[in-house]
């Protein structure tokens, strides 16, 4: 190569100007997420969601719904909830043994309606039975059950609604006319 190409291949180096602030050291913490009208208090935990198990939730990791083929024949299985459910509302049963299969708001009035039998002690005297159970399925992975019990010595009407959510179902509706 001739001198004359290396010379005017030279490259000028220069510093760059500073033309931003200079930056600070980042505080303590920094990362935590902060409430804006009260300064940095250090790590506050938001909201936790309480969408619906069966309606809401996170498409991947929350409930998942459950085919019809993939859940207990609805017949016997809605019998032998009625029944159990009835056993809890005389204060027979806890609601606890219950709670897998009930959303949270079903659960919550089976049992304090068991907790009121048990103050009254109100129990009957024959045990509650199931006489005769329809299912009907308007859509798969739904149930809808209607029955006619013996309850507190009378004849009653039962109406619930069964959806399959993680390979079970699970009572979103129970009404004991």
């Amino acid at each position: 190569m001739s001198n004359s190409v290396l010379s005017a291949s030279r490259i000028t180096v220069r510093s760059i100007p500073d033309v931003d602030a200079p930056i600070a050291a980042p505080e303590p913490n920094d990362w935590l997420p902060r409430r804006p009208e009260h300064g940095n208090l250090g790590y506050v935990q938001g909201h936790l969601s309480l969408a619906h198990p069966v309606i809401g939730g996170d498409p991947h990791f929350g409930p998942q719904p459950t085919r019809a083929s993939h859940l207990p024949e609805p017949q016997a299985w809605s019998q032998n909830m009625i029944r159990a459910a009835l056993e809890v509302m005389d204060g027979l049963r806890p609601a606890s043994q219950l709670a897998r299969w009930l959303t949270p708001e079903v659960h919550e009035r089976i049992s304090r309606r068991g907790l009121l039998a048990r103050r009254r002690r109100q129990r009957q005297q024959r045990p509650s039975t199931v006489r005769s159970v329809h299912v009907c399925e308007p859509i798969d992975g739904v149930a809808e059950v209607a029955a006619v019990v013996v309850f507190q010595n009378r004849i009653r009407a039962v109406a619930m609604r069964m959806t399959g959510v993680d390979g079970r179902w699970k009572i979103s509706v129970l009404q004991v006319g």
